[in-house]
């Protein structure tokens, strides 16, 4: 055998690979020094033996017309798509681990400041802010002391904002947990089910900060919820009335509601809107990973767990200030659509009971 530039090249990397882990041995996981030592053993035994010659004959690669070449990729992308996998999967054990941090820490602090108290056998309404300031004020104001006789308690979860939402909050009354770094809206509403929950609140209802949501109307989601009739009551504005949306998003809506209502087996009208009350002795059993596209996320959870669920007519009107934090259209579209098959696939095999609902019916 020959040993050629591109072999002696490649003896040399697969040395040079193995002082690399030995130098960073102690900063490296034990997963990482493997991964490094046996792709220097690889390039060892290809650039110092015939082995890889003989594996691509065996698989029918030969000599000429380039077909030694296309082998050569083939196993290239075969390792380089195993290492994607493995990058992703490590990033998104990180984001679950910065994610358990950030959440700890705001419970820690509504712990020690002694918050579960208030919000014990009430309504916990839940509203996510993040850089909502100038409208947040205005939404509390118009939160009532009790809804169908059972006094409320509300409860802003600040995701990092970066103007004073934390502070007018305070000063209107409300109860703050606040995220040191921006993590999206599922991630705290997530933190607001768990601290709501925790804290012995009969119902928790989620209404966002931007005004669109009337608070006038909570009594509608609250009352079923009550009185035994569901675990869940979603707002839907398709039942009740909306304004004029952009026409990409509406059909997006359409496309969404049908999409959910086959996976789900229940009919939605509205899987995308964030004002729904539940049950908040439910919440520990639902299991949410979306940091941002939360809402169909929650509906699938609940119905493939059994939950029994209801559409309410609700009204959604436009913001009181400012542009909407979502996306652009494509790229909410997309995020939105993979959170839906994402929480499907996961979410069927965890099916305790058949499903219960009221208010619906299959498509």
């Amino acid at each position: 055998m020959e040993l050629s530039a591109l072999r002696i090249l490649g003896l040399v990397a697969g040395v040079g690979v193995v002082a690399y882990t030995i130098w960073r041995r102690r900063e490296l996981r034990n997963a990482d020094v493997l991964i490094l030592l046996a792709t220097a053993l690889a390039l060892v035994v290809v650039s110092g033996t015939g082995i890889l010659n003989a594996v691509l004959d065996f698989l029918a690669f030969r000599e000429g017309g380039g077909q030694r070449i296309l082998g050569m990729a083939v196993f290239a992308i075969i390792v380089l798509l195993a290492l994607v996998l493995r990058a992703l999967t490590a990033i998104g054990r990180m984001q679950r681990g910065l994610g358990a941090v950030v959440e700890g820490l705001a419970w820690e602090d509504f712990r020690l400041d002694g918050h579960p108290n208030h919000f014990r056998d009430k309504v916990a309404m839940v509203i996510p802010a993040y850089n909502e300031a100038e409208s947040i004020g205005e939404v509390l104001s118009r939160l009532p002391e009790e809804v169908c006789g059972v006094p409320t308690a509300a409860l802003v979860v600040d995701d990092g904002s970066r103007d004073n939402t934390s502070d007018v909050a305070r000063r209107h009354g409300a109860t703050v947990a606040r995220h040191v770094v921006n993590r999206g809206q599922g991630a705290s509403l997530r933190a607001g089910y768990r601290l709501a929950s925790e804290s012995d609140a009969k119902v928790v209802v989620t209404l966002d900060a931007d005004g669109q949501h009337l608070p006038e109307e909570m009594s509608r989601l609250v009352q079923p919820v009550l009185d035994g009739e569901v675990d869940v009551a979603h707002g839907s504005r398709v039942l009740g009335s909306s304004f004029k949306n952009e026409l990409a998003r509406e059909l997006g809506s359409v496309v969404f509601n049908r999409l959910v209502s086959t996976l789900s087996g229940v009919k939605m009208t509205d899987c995308s809107n964030g004002y729904r009350a539940v049950r908040a002795d439910i919440l520990p059993e639902l299991v949410f990973r979306q940091e941002q596209y939360h809402t169909a996320e929650f509906l699938l959870e609940a119905i493939k767990r059994g939950y029994s669920f209801k559409e309410v007519p609700i009204t959604v009107v436009g913001r009181l200030h400012g542009e909407s934090r979502k996306p652009a259209n494509l790229r909410y579209g997309v995020g939105f659509g993979f959170a839906i098959v994402r929480t499907w696939l996961r979410a069927g095999a965890s099916v305790e009971r058949p499903a219960i609902t009221a208010g619906s019916t299959a498509p």
